[in-house]
């Protein structure tokens, strides 16, 4: 019992203290206020703390290149990556970061097709060439050169499937097979696998070529026609280079891939002389997929004396076709050449059919007989042999007297320079010379057999460059024009537009497309081509240029006309004016890039302005990008009104981008966070004094 009694009177004591508290807290009597007891602050915290150099710094200068195939679409994913490799300036070329190239970053996998990469120091110029092989493709590169005036780019790049179909979108004729499957009937296909020697023979033992014809199908006299021929002499060998550059036969019989590039030179010849606007203003074409690209740079000797220097020049091809070929064994070896017989290198046949409107921007004409090729060359190296002119050093044009080659149509016996193209290097070589030759009974069309004694890209071209035929634009070798509305006020243009310049004849092309342009009321074009041309600006597949101000050749009338220059060089300092008089609503939009980090269970996560590019996507297109400074910050000015999707490039995570943020055009800052994986858990004590 005493226990008991005991614990009530515990009980009651508590309930005692507990109501005489409860009083306590009440305003009554003498209005004493006693606060309940604080909680007492944590000592410490945990913080997720970035990783010492994980904020990055804005590069010099940098790129972006976006990787398509020919409808648009967005190439590189897991199951079909795309592989990127840097083969010119590869040692001036550094992650968005600074810090060396990872091999992560050169495989493109993600669906995407983006890859960006910029250049450390720009004090000198710097030319970078990035090549794209992805399989079931034929491979392609593009070119920059990034300066100290010059320090963002962007490009797109598509690739060719290596075979086509009637819904290809652009005039390539493409096949793949394997040699097994083009030996006729009765004939017999023997591999060697030490020697990698390709034997075909008929019934009666007589060795018989392997031989794989495509063409662009052409019905009515205006259609573009060409197509090629590819002969293998039986015998010859299927030689690889290994990693270590030697020569090695293949694993096994080969695959033959032809695929062959038309110029257009019927269709835009119509579409010049009879077209309309929309036949003028094509937002597609084949010379845009040109592996490589017709804006390149070659070395070419001071003269044809033996010996003589060569300085790399730039400018550009007028092409007459071009043709991909490989053979590859099943491990993905590509053949580089056939061997050896006594001596002497073992060749194949490369015919190449051209269409009869083909411009040719470089004529002289060699005739018809004797087409040896070391007579032809000698004949194309000699000034006093000219017969329009021009002739040629090292494949590059030249005329007798200075001054402009006055472009024609390609004749009978004309000479056409012969180029190869490294799809592996994306390195364009001049090889020989070729001559148009006729084909019976059929005059929109010329043959040109050439012999290749190891294999690559072919390409049949007239390269034309400013020095010694027409000297550069002003005093930086580039042309430079502002660009306003029409209309009284003429304010300064912001509506996006790809710009086009195209050769007055055929074979040569460049469209820069809207997304791959920074800005709009301006335009500068750094590799002038050296023969007349026609400007465009496209908008929605239409020409939206009135003229140029001052200018009675492309007069302001009110009409939407495509230039028509002499010398694109006549731009240079001139303001072209639209048709368009209102201008779009835009906004300077705001964009931050922060790194923050992502610890499990800290309770504060550590964060960082951080250097980087900012892609802009409208229903799942790239279209446009900028770099943000070292401070996370970026304008993109006159980004035109609408919604959009933006995502960073995670410098800590090999430029993976990040997930989606999407917004509408505004003044209103977009912020994107950058999540940092390898952030460190870090116990820290509670700064401040708390308390009241």
């Amino acid at each position: 019992m005493g226990n008991k009694k005991f614990n009530l009177t515990k009980l009651a004591l508590a309930m005692g203290v507990t109501l005489g508290l409860a009083g306590c807290f009440s305003d009554n009597d003498n209005n004493i206020d006693i606060k309940p007891p604080v909680p007492e602050e944590p000592d410490t915290v945990v913080v997720g703390e970035l990783p010492d150099g994980a904020v990055a710094e804005k590069q010099a200068a940098a790129f972006t290149v976006s990787v398509e195939d020919l409808s648009g679409a967005a190439l590189g994913t897991a199951e079909a990556p795309v592989t990127v490799k840097i083969t010119k300036g590869a040692d001036k070329v550094v992650s968005l970061d600074g810090s060396e190239l990872a091999a992560e970053e050169l495989t493109l996998n993600a669906g995407t097709g983006i890859f960006s990469a910029a250049v450390a120091d720009v004090t000198d110029a710097v030319t970078v060439t990035v090549n794209f092989t992805a399989d079931g493709f034929i491979n392609n590169s593009t070119t920059f050169t990034l300066s100290s005036d010059n320090t963002d780019e962007s490009a797109t790049v598509r690739l060719v499937p290596r075979t086509s179909s009637a819904d290809t979108p652009v005039k390539v004729a493409a096949e793949s097979k394997a040699v097994a499957e083009l030996v006729k009937e009765g004939e017999t296909l023997a591999f060697d696998e030490e020697t990698g020697a390709i034997t075909v023979t008929d019934a009666d033992g007589n060795p018989q070529p392997i031989t794989l014809a495509k063409e662009i199908e052409a019905e009515a006299e205006t259609d573009d026609k060409g197509g090629v021929e590819v002969v293998i002499p039986s015998g010859s060998q299927m030689l690889f280079r290994d990693s270590e550059g030697e020569l090695q036969p293949l694993t096994s019989a080969p695959e033959l891939t032809v695929a062959y590039f038309n110029n257009e030179a019927s269709s835009v010849t119509e579409a010049n002389d009879n077209g309309d606007a929309a036949d003028q203003a094509r937002e597609s074409s084949t010379l845009d997929v040109f592996p490589g690209g017709l804006d390149l740079e070659v070395p070419v000797p001071a003269s044809n004396a033996d010996n003589a220097e060569e300085v790399a020049q730039a400018g550009a091809f007028t092409t007459a076709g071009f043709v991909a070929i490989e053979l590859t064994d099943a491990e993905g070896n590509k053949v580089k050449n056939f061997g050896e017989t006594d001596g002497k290198k073992n060749s194949i046949e490369v015919k190449m059919t051209v269409d009869a409107n083909t411009a040719n921007a470089c004529p002289m004409n060699y005739g018809t007989t004797d087409l040896d090729q070391k007579t032809v060359a000698d004949f194309a190296t000699d000034s006093t042999k000219a017969t329009d002119s021009a002739y040629f050093r090292k494949g590059a044009c030249v005329t007798v007297e200075g001054g402009t080659v006055a472009s024609r149509t390609v004749k009978e016996g004309d000479i056409i320079p012969v180029w190869s193209y490294d799809a592996d290097e994306a390195q364009w070589s001049f090889e020989s010379y070729g001559v148009a030759q006729k084909v019976e009974g059929n005059d929109s069309i010329f043959n040109v057999a050439v012999q290749v004694t190891h294999l690559s890209y072919w390409n049949l071209d007239f390269f034309n460059w400013r020095e010694p035929n027409r000297g550069q634009c002003g005093t930086n070798g580039r042309v430079e024009f502002d660009i306003v509305y029409g209309g009284e006020n003429e304010v300064q243009n912001s509506t996006p537009f790809s710009l086009l310049v195209e050769s007055q004849t055929n074979g040569y092309r460049k469209l820069k497309r809207a997304r791959d342009s920074f800005f709009f009321d301006k335009s500068t074009i750094l590799s002038p081509p050296a023969f007349p041309v026609f400007l465009q600006f496209l908008e929605n597949g239409a020409n939206i240029i009135d003229g140029v101000k001052g200018d009675e050749n492309n007069p302001v009338d009110g009409t939407a006309t495509r230039l028509k220059l002499d010398d694109v060089c006549e731009l240079d300092g001139k303001t072209v004016v639209l048709v368009n008089e209102e201008p779009v609503e835009t906004f300077a939009q705001p964009f931050k890039t922060e790194l923050v980090c992502n610890v499990e269970g800290a309770d504060q996560q550590g964060r960082a302005a951080s250097a980087t590019t900012v892609y802009l996507f409208q229903d799942g297109s790239r279209v446009g990008s900028i770099r943000t400074g070292n401070d996370g910050t970026a304008v993109y000015n006159n980004l035109v009104a609408g919604d959009y999707t933006a995502r960073a490039a995670n410098t800590t995570a090999n430029n993976a981008l990040t997930e989606a943020v999407s917004f509408t055009a505004s003044a209103t800052e977009v912020a994107l966070e950058i999540p940092v994986a390898n952030c460190v858990a870090t116990e820290k004590p509670v700064t401040g004094t708390g308390g009241s």
